[in-house]
């Protein structure tokens, strides 16, 4: 009992750090398609959770639950009326089904018979793999570790981590499921990818048949009713319960946490033949900002779209921007809407949370509170002084007025960029300096926009942004500012959100349906002051009657009632109307302040095939806006089918509109063929008095296609699609643009040697009348491929894929962050001596000990218009699998097999399609060429696979070219090498290479990091290996390496000699060792960029560099890690560097 205590405690106490800061893996979260009709579905091959699930159809709006129940153990899902429709389901898994029955050993083989001979005096060993930690009852996986590394030319550095995923039960009806990790990275997953895998995410679970307890990080979604609606991350806890007693239910939610984000929404209008980046940004017109993964809904036209590389968009969480796939032309027609979560810092945030339903017959109540608060005694990335405390206070609700100066007086370093004050022309100014003497202000600018300041950005360090003073223009004592930046900086207030909802529904027999839904909500958007409170709350009601009526014949009749109110202080936590519900009523651009009041009443006909809808819509705001729609749909599939969506919106007040438009869509089968029309149709009128304003327009979108049906086999589609645009001029709407898109997909499917998926789609932008629009002419293609094949009974097998597009590139820019030593990749040589740290001094690490500095990518609001190529090939040749004979020239021929790989992505600011699409060319040096990463490599063998003898060529060629803001970065290398390897006998082998290497750099930001050197390097290695357990080798080298007469003509020569051994005992550790003899011929000038690169960061004359490393695994469960590495060269002191790490596996 104390034994297993003491384990316990010494458990909690490895995971004390990480508890504290508990959050929740969410790599188990999916996402899913399905078309539901009456059928139940199975979600998942493993259990869900019940509460993370939301189901949605395509256009975003929520699938009621009184059509569907989720059985989250069988991860199924049971339609209680037929849905007929696509849907979206969401959720996360746990990483086991619930409903598999799960054994170690058979039941069967139990002995009952007590006659079986019982010996009541035995030994028996205990088990080699011990339970360190005394979880033998669940499922666990994963390690702790704890390192220390040091030296004489580096800091004293700890590093930690922690990976543990534990599952199981915990006693006869209580389960656990967590998943723990340290890992401290303050990144977001890439999100190319419709499933995710999120960093530094923990959660603890415990659950039953009735509960759920979760602490760590969490979601919380919409709960049960109309008005309150969010998608949140919370660290803190979270718990769920639920009863039925048959006739009544009940189901509760409680969460308390520290919100992880804040909502925003963008609205954006796509740019003609783009499909990315386009720049996010946050709630306060924050450019830069970190989305939280996941939490991002993105619609086209009104339409949800799915996360992926291979469906519609990818999103970047770190640098805040989505690009869309060439799945979608993106145009200028297209209307893109963006919602997220994103961190925001600025204070800690609390949320709270409840929802409540009950059920009992056939009545449902449901209670929901909501409350977000930042705490403004706990700001985080800013802090307050008294001074800046009182300016919040009185303020009141007038944010915009919080800027206060960004100055501050601190000591010389050149870690951080500084500045000095100094008068200039009459203005106190600061200007950037780097002398010890006068630097004494760090300053954070703000950009104000075009003539909003005094300051402009002017050049970039390794540090980061330095800006410079303009003078400003004085024109009859009015003062023009010339700059963009000012030394300010906004301050951001605390606020307040909250929200309460409740309502009761009750059906009336199997024909009725009734529901009331009321709100309060209350918002503070500064929680500093008092004044402005009184808008504060609002409030907010819903009614909705549904009636079956009398079927006539074979068509059921429904009616609908539904009826809105909100008061002019009602603040939304999160969008919860329809995603283009501003304009569908055409107040997108109006700015009222005014009770609004919503009604709707309809009329729906449908049978088994068929479905016919109308609706009567009244949108009203106070006496300034009132908006009458009516709806009409029809959904018909006898002989022809027929989708039809007709609108017509007038609205009087402030604005006078009148907007028809319709949607459809026809088509007839035959056979395995459809041949169909789509068209969309809106005329839009805005009215000024009599007069059209600039806000009409008119369009006419048409589409005929043929396609081939059967999405099981093979199937295409071949489509003509044309596009007219009318805009207001001279109160007449006259047609100003045209565009023309001719498309082809075809997928290839059923054939057993090839797989093909094609995309191909034109479009050709026409502008008839350039007085009224500023866009250009423009010819945009998207195109992709993805074919794979094999041939020749398998000799020949290619994988290709191909992308053709249009879109952004953006201009970023770096900065170099210092870090403890070993867990960076570069080194900073101050070439100069003069303490300052420039771009062009930062090289890539060659030594552990070295790297101490990160480099990071920061973004910029600067883009350039390219066109964009990506292509991948892999080609393997093995002639063994079509040429059988025993012959010897066959024989010999079967000994050779090649495998090449091409990988390119090409961005040009041109439009060249014989230059774009050719991986070949790759001049990093040609101005139009943007973006380049680009790298072939070609190796051929002889005797792959003999244990005896064996030959490699391989030939690699890698170019890369980026676009910085102070310029381009471009580096080239192309190497042909040979590999011989030959086992002389059992115990000796010899392994020989010989490569031939051009590397090339070039820099526009530090031209003294241009070089091209010609490298030829010679290896030969000589081991004896008497048995698995030892190995001795002899390693010696020789390299000539060049650099190009025109960037300075340095000469290195350096030969190596060097002995290695390695002991390994199964079970127990390893051994290794190296020691090696460097001796350097070196004519050129010695601390320069190019030397650091041609020594390997070495000096001329004689060198040595030894490394010893042991590893020791220790009961099964824990690893211990000895590592040492040093060098010295000429005139220069030793450097000692080592660590140690111990590991523990769960």
């Amino acid at each position: 009992m104390r034994k297993s205590l003491l384990t316990n405690i010494f458990f909690l106490f490895l995971l004390s750090p990480v508890l504290i800061s508990a959050q929740i893996s969410t790599k188990n979260y999916r996402s899913k398609v399905f078309y539901v009709d009456s059928n139940s579905i199975t979600i998942d091959t493993i259990s869900i959770e019940k509460q993370s699930l939301s189901v949605y159809y395509q256009n975003g709006n929520q699938v009621s639950e009184n059509l569907y129940e989720i059985h989250p153990i069988s991860a199924t899902l049971k339609p209680l009326k037929p849905i007929r429709d696509t849907i979206i389901i969401s959720y996360r898994t746990f990483q086991f089904n619930f409903n598999k029955t799960l054994k170690f050993k058979d039941s069967t083989l139990i002995i009952t018979d007590s006659s079986v001979n019982f010996k009541p005096i035995r030994f028996s060993s205990l088990p080699e793999n011990r339970d360190l930690f005394g979880m033998g009852g669940l499922n666990k996986s994963g390690s702790i570790s704890r390192g220390a590394y040091f030296g004489n030319n580096q800091n004293l550095s700890l590093n930690s981590n922690l990976n543990l995923q534990v599952s199981g039960k915990i006693s006869e009806n209580i389960s656990i499921a967590a998943s723990i990790t340290d890992n401290n990275i303050p990144i977001q997953p890439q999100g190319n990818t419709q499933q995710l895998q999120d960093f530094d995410q923990v959660y603890i679970q415990l659950f039953s048949d009735s509960w759920k307890l979760t602490a760590g990080d969490f979601w919380i979604k919409k709960p049960k009713g109309y008005f309150l609606n969010y998608t949140k991350r919370g660290q803190g806890a979270t718990y769920n319960w639920k009863k039925n007693n048959g006739a009544s239910s009940i189901k509760t939610q409680f969460s308390a946490a520290i919100s992880k984000g804040k909502f925003s929404r963008n609205v954006i209008q796509g740019i003609e033949g783009n499909l990315g980046p386009y720049k996010l940004k946050g709630a306060e017109n924050e450019p830069f900002i970190i989305i939280l993964s996941g939490t991002e809904n993105v619609y086209i036209d009104g339409i949800l779209l799915l996360r992926g590389q291979e469906n519609d968009y990818t999103i970047d969480y770190n640098t805040s921007e989505i690009t869309f796939t060439t799945n979608h032309l993106i145009t200028k027609d297209k209307r893109i809407v963006v919602e997220f979560q994103y961190s925001d810092k600025n204070y800690a945030r609390s949320l709270f949370q409840n929802s409540t339903v009950f059920t009992k017959d056939k009545w449902s109540f449901f209670l929901n509170i909501y409350g977000e608060q930042d705490s403004k005694n706990q700001p985080i990335q800013q802090d307050l002084n008294s001074q800046e405390r009182s300016l919040l206070e009185t303020i009141g609700d007038e944010t915009s007025q919080a800027f206060i100066q960004s100055t501050d007086s601190v000591a010389f370093s050149n870690e951080v960029i500084l500045y000095k004050k100094i008068d200039s022309l009459g203005f106190e100014i600061f200007k950037y300096s780097s002398s010890s003497d006068s630097a004494f202000y760090q300053l954070v600018f703000s950009d104000l926009g075009s003539s909003g300041g005094d300051y402009v950005l002017s050049e970039y360090s390794a540090l980061g942004r330095i800006y410079s003073w303009v003078s400003p223009t004085i024109i009859n004592g009015d003062t023009i500012h010339n700059g963009n930046f000012s030394p300010v900086r906004l301050l951001i207030t605390p606020k307040k959100r909250q929200m309460v909802s409740s309502g009761v529904e009750r059906k009336y027999g199997n024909n009725s349906f009734a529901k009331i839904e009321v709100s309060l909500s209350n918002e503070d958007i500064n929680t500093f002051s008092t004044l402005g409170n009184k808008d504060n709350l609002g409030y907010a009601g819903k009614f909705i009657w549904k009636h079956h009526l009398k079927p006539v014949k074979n068509w059921k009749i429904n009616s609908a009632i539904d009826l809105e109110s909100l008061s002019s202080n009602y603040k939304r936590i999160e969008r919860f109307r329809a995603v283009e519900f501003e304009r569908n009523w055409n107040t997108q651009n109006l700015v009222i302040q005014g009770n609004q009041y919503a009604t709707s009443a309809g009329l729906k006909m449908e049978n088994s095939l068929n479905k016919i809808e109308y609706a009567f819509n009244s949108y009203i705001i106070d006496t300034a806006y009132i908006g009458l729609k009516n709806d009409f749909k029809l959904d018909w599939k006898e002989n022809i089918n027929a989708n039809i969506d007709l609108s017509y919106l007038t609205t009087e007040g402030i604005q006078k509109t009148a907007f028809l438009r319709h949607m459809s869509t026809i088509y007839k089968s035959f056979n395995k063929l459809k041949i169909g029309f789509q068209d969309i149709h809106e005329h839009n009128l805005f009215y000024q008095q009599d007069s059209l304003t600039s806000l009409s327009y008119q369009f006419y979108d048409w589409k005929i296609y043929l396609q081939q049906g059967d999405s099981s086999k093979n199937n295409f589609q071949l489509y003509y699609q044309e596009r007219y645009d009318w805009f207001n001029s001279n109160n007449s709407l006259v047609k100003s643009t045209s565009a023309k898109s001719p498309g082809l997909s075809y997928s290839l499917k059923n054939h057993s040697n090839q797989q093909l998926k094609l995309s191909l789609a034109y479009r050709m932008l026409s502008i008839l009348d350039t007085s009224l629009t500023n866009i250009a002419p423009e010819n945009s293609l998207i195109n992709r491929i993805d074919y794979q094949f094999k041939a020749l009974k398998g000799m020949v097998h290619s994988t290709t894929y191909y992308e053709l597009g249009s879109g952004l590139e953006l201009q970023r820019e770096f900065i170099f962050l210092e870090v403890p030593a070993g867990q960076g990749m570069y080194t900073w040589v101050d070439y100069n001596n003069d303490n300052i740290k420039d771009l062009g001094e930062f090289e890539i690490a060659q030594f552990q000990d070295q790297a101490t500095y990160i480099r990071v990518f920061t973004p910029s609001n600067t883009y350039t218009k390219v066109y964009s190529y990506q292509m991948s090939e892999v080609l393997n040749l093995n002639p063994r699998y079509l040429l059988k004979s025993k012959s010897r020239i066959i024989s010999f021929i079967n000994r050779f097999n090649t495998q090449t790989t091409v990988r390119s992505e090409k961005k040009t600011s041109t439009f060249d399609l014989s230059e774009l699409v050719n991986p070949f060319k790759n001049n990093v040096g040609d101005t139009l060429l943007q973006s380049l990463s680009n790298s072939i490599r070609n190796s051929v063998f002889f005797n792959r696979s003999n244990p005896k003898f064996g030959l490699e060529y391989t030939f690699q060629q890698f170019n890369n070219k980026l676009l910085l803001l102070n310029g381009f970065d471009s580096r080239e290398r192309s190497s042909n090498e040979w590999k011989l390897r030959w086992n002389i006998n059992k115990a000796i082998s010899l392994t020989a290479n010989s490569e031939s290497t051009t590397k090339y750099n070039s820099s526009d930001y530090a031209p003294t990091r241009n070089y091209q050197l010609q490298i030829q390097k010679y290896q030969a290695k000589i081991a004896y290996q008497p048995s698995t357990k030892f190995r001795l080798s002899i390693i010696g080298s020789y390299s000539d390496k060049e650099n190009e007469i025109i960037y300075g003509g340095e000469e290195a020569y350096l030969s190596n000699l060097g002995l290695e051994i390695r002991y390994n005992q199964l079970k127990k550790g390893s051994f290794t060792g190296n020691l090696n003899f460097i001796h350097i011929n070196y004519i050129g000038e010695n601390n320069t960029s190019v030397a650091f690169e041609m020594l390997e960061a070495l000096q001329p004359g004689n060198n040595s560099t030894w490394t010893i490393s042991y590893q020791r695994t220790m009961a099964n469960n824990l690893q211990l890690t000895l590592n040492y590495n040093g060098r010295k060269s000429k005139d220069v002191s030793a450097i000692h560097a080592g660590g140690v790490q111990l590991r523990a596996f769960f």
